[in-house]
């Protein structure tokens, strides 16, 4: 019977002698320590999530900012806290977008000035910056309901779709662990 790890590990010595990076001596010495089974077994992949470290209850910037410190990360579970607190993120970049256009003001042929201009694009580019995490907070937010991450497509109904997914983030989640992780409120 051909053991499916060690042919892996075998395969990946091979590349790393091609490569250049091992000697032919020490893939072979690796080979055979393989193949007789004294080589030291890599420990089995965890299957758990590392709990990610909260804020204190204080730092606002820090609560603001952990969905961008889990950028893309659609596993686990996010508190409320975190989602409400990465919204405002969102509507302070909206109104100090609105402060700028304004203080910019219109010219007489109705076009932006080059401030209102500047801060339109930038606030674009910040949006659109922000989709991912803000996508990946919601589908935590889900999973911290014990409910898919996919319910985050419910966005995508027009009119309605962003004031259901409104309601289930005001939604408390599950106490205790669930199917996505232990609790994020310890």
């Amino acid at each position: 019977m051909i053991n499916e790890d060690a042919l892996k590990r075998i395969e990946d010595l091979y590349r790393l002698k091609t490569e250049g990076v091992i000697t032919e001596a020490d893939f072979e010495k690796a080979k055979a320590d393989l193949l007789s089974g004294t080589a030291p077994r890599r420990p089995a992949a965890s299957t758990t999530v590392p709990p990610t470290v909260l804020p204190d209850a204080n730092d606002h910037v820090g609560w603001m900012t952990l969905p961008l410190r889990r950028y893309a990360e659609f596993h686990g579970r996010s508190t409320r806290k975190e989602f409400w607190m990465f919204q405002l993120l969102y509507v302070a970049l909206f109104l100090i977008t609105l402060i700028l256009v304004g203080v910019g003001g219109v010219d007489e042929y109705g076009e932006g000035s080059g401030l209102s201009k500047l801060a339109v694009g930038l606030f674009v580019i910040a949006m659109l910056g922000l989709c991912v995490p803000l996508l990946a907070v919601q589908a935590r937010r889900f999973h911290d309901q014990d409910r898919s991450g996919w319910f985050v497509l419910i966005n995508l109904i027009p009119y309605l779709g962003a004031l259901v997914v409104l309601v289930f983030m005001l939604l408390e989640g599950t106490r205790g662990d669930n199917r996505f992780g232990p609790d994020p409120r310890g």
